[in-house]
C-alpha cells in the first residue's frame, strides 16, 4: 500500500503490522506510539525537539550526531533547549566526542566512571572535606 501526498492527519492505527515500514518528508509533530517495537528502526535527518521517550528499552542504540543541528548547516533554525535524562541507565556505556558545557549531574551514581582517563569518583573523593567523607 503506497501513500503519496496524502492527508492522514489524526489518524489512528491499532493493532497494525507496519514493519518495514518506510515514511519520508512527512510532518509526525504530535504523533503519539504506545506498546510498540521499534527494533531496529533507523531516523536520520529529523527534527526530534521535545520527543520524550519514557519506559522504553535502549539496549545497543545507538545516537549520533545529536544536538543543535547540522554543523553543516549554521543558518538552519534549531531548539537549543537542553536535553533532560532522568531514571536512566548508562551502565556500561560509552560517551564519546560530546558537548557537556554547563551540564548538571544530580543524584548520579559514578562508581567507576572514567572521563579521559581520570576516575571521577576518586577525583571527587580527594576533593571532599575530610568531615563529609563517608
Amino acid at each position: 500500500m503506497k501513500f503519496e501526498q496524502q492527508n492522514l492527519s489524526h489518524s489512528s492505527f491499532n493493532c497494525c503490522d507496519l514493519s518495514e515500514t518506510e515514511i519520508q518528508c512527512c510532518n509526525g509533530s504530535g504523533m503519539s506510539m504506545n506498546d510498540v517495537n521499534l527494533t531496529g528502526m533507523h531516523i536520520s535527518d529529523a527534527n526530534l525537539s521535545e520527543l520524550a521517550i519514557d519506559g522504553a528499552q535502549w539496549g545497543g542504540a545507538h545516537f549520533q550526531s545529536i544536538g543543535y543541528g547540522d554543523p553543516s548547516q549554521p543558518d538552519a533554525e534549531h531548539n537549543k533547549e537542553g536535553v533532560r535524562f532522568s531514571d536512566c541507565s548508562f551502565q556500561n556505556g560509552r560517551i564519546t566526542d560530546c558537548d557537556f558545557t554547563n551540564a548538571n549531574f544530580q543524584n548520579c551514581d559514578i562508581s567507576g566512571l572514567v572521563i579521559n582517563g581520570i576516575n571521577i569518583e576518586e577525583l571527587i573523593q580527594k576533593h571532599v572535606p575530610v568531615e563529609q567523607r563517608e
